[in-house]
């Protein structure tokens, strides 16, 4: 911003001065030509034409009318004098300056002498002695030049007005532009801002220095809030980790009791608790993981999370099988330890809300997507809750995977910089598929 006010201070101050000089050399240039043409009258022994010095009619005429003019109309008088500085001739009154300070040479010479515009002519002549006529112009008393004056500089420097408007102006939009344009890029970062995306910072430098200090408070608030965010998130991870350890005491004491249906009851309660304070502590993960991008083989990280798994859904008798192109597929964007949280979270799932003998199929896609569906009954959606969707496996009435579960994978493929798409397979099955930035660069 200080830049646009001195540009715009720079141009307010030169365009004055450029008008002022043009001025002056233009009435510097009037009268220095209407000396010399009298000069040249007077040495020539002719009386000056009208549009000149009036109407005389000779050189006497001329004298008389001068020295009329001298006392205050026109301001101007002359004297002609020979080398040893003897007055020759004479018009007005006396010289208002030393001739000693007018230069006598073989060439005309224009000088500014306070006030007076003084011009100096030799006269040249075959068989006397060297003369030198000075023209004396009183400035303050300018009335036969300043119409001249006037009419010359207008024809010649009347494009300066309407080019220092256009100048201006153009400034004017330059400053106003840069200026918006920062608001623009600084209103840009805002929109990126979200419980996502909450270490986003406005840089206060990018901003007029006006709009400086409300930058900087916005980032103090946006520490507070992120700082809030993680002490939930930490609240949120030692009541889950607290939890444990009861839930495994009752756990150990009920599969000691005998076996009854109350008591299978009892422990089907407890893993479901135990799912649940797993998801809380997950989700209290993401928030540690969160700045660490990376890029990741999408299909190393895939397979690996694959044979982790397989043991869970084998034994819940369901097939797993993992799919890759070909070809290999592009490294991708992502926190490899939010990742692989997701990805347990969706082959979980279609483990949980499948029936016995489905099939879960984890495929990474050409472009890096991972994808992960299944034969079981699909998902159906909930839309009785306004804009949200909530989904749920089709028969059931709860919706846990519009609960915790799902609700952790969002978060992390947002955190990511991805999307993901939820829906169901032509042929039937629940589809999920995770859709990331391809990284520029391949993990070394």
């Amino acid at each position: 911003m200080l830049s646009q006010v001195i540009l715009m201070v720079a141009t307010a101050t030169i365009l004055p001065i450029l008008l002022i000089y043009f001025l002056s050399s233009t009435a510097d240039g009037l009268i220095s030509a209407e000396l010399a043409r009298d000069a040249r009258a007077i040495a020539a022994g002719t009386p000056p034409g009208p549009e000149e010095l009036g109407s005389s009619s000779d050189e006497a005429t001329f004298l008389q009318g001068n020295a009329l003019r001298d006392t205050g109309r026109s301001g101007r008088r002359f004297v002609v004098y020979d080398a040893s500085g003897t007055i020759v001739r004479q018009g007005g009154d006396a010289m208002p300056i030393p001739l000693s300070g007018v230069p006598r040479g073989p060439a005309p010479v224009f000088l500014r002498h306070g006030r007076y515009d003084v011009l100096s002519l030799p006269l040249m002549r075959a068989g006397t002695a060297p003369q030198w006529i000075v023209m004396v112009q009183d400035r303050t008393v300018p009335e036969e030049i300043v119409d001249d004056v006037v009419t010359s500089f207008l024809s010649r420097f009347v494009w300066i007005v309407p080019a220092s408007l256009l100048a201006s102006l153009l400034v004017g939009l330059l400053v106003v532009r840069q200026v918006t344009g920062k608001f623009r890029r600084t209103a840009a970062q805002v929109d990126a801002i979200s419980t996502h995306r909450i270490d986003v910072r406005l840089p206060p430098d990018d901003l007029p220095t006006e709009a400086a200090p409300l930058a900087s408070a916005i980032n103090r608030v946006l520490d507070r809030l992120e700082a809030g965010y993680r002490y939930q998130g930490e609240f949120v991870g030692n009541v889950a980790h607290e939890l444990r350890t009861p839930l495994a005491l009752i756990s150990l004491r009920t599969e000691a009791l005998d076996p009854s249906p109350e008591r299978d009851l009892i422990l089907r309660a407890v893993e479901r608790a135990n799912h649940v304070v797993r998801q809380l502590m997950e989700l209290a993960a993401i928030d540690r993981h969160y700045p660490e991008i990376e890029s990741i083989d999408a299909c190393v990280l895939v397979r690996d999370i694959v044979g982790l798994m397989a043991p869970l859904v084998f034994r819940a008798d369901h097939v797993i099988a993992f799919v890759e192109p070909a070809s290999g597929a592009p490294f991708v964007q992502g926190v490899p330890g939010l990742l692989q949280i997701a990805l347990t979270n969706l082959i979980d799932n279609a483990v949980r809300h499948t029936p016995a003998g489905c099939a879960i199929i984890v495929r990474v896609e050409p472009d890096g997507g991972i994808v992960v569906e299944d034969d079981g009954p699909g998902l159906a959606v909930d839309t009785d809750q306004g804009d949200s969707r909530r989904y749920r496996r089709e028969g059931t009435n709860r919706s846990d995977s519009a609960g915790l579960g799902l609700s952790i994978v969002e978060r992390i493929v947002t955190v990511c910089g991805g999307l993901i798409e939820i829906g169901n397979r032509p042929s039937g099955g629940a589809r999920f598929a995770i859709r990331l930035l391809v990284a520029t660069e391949a993990k070394n």
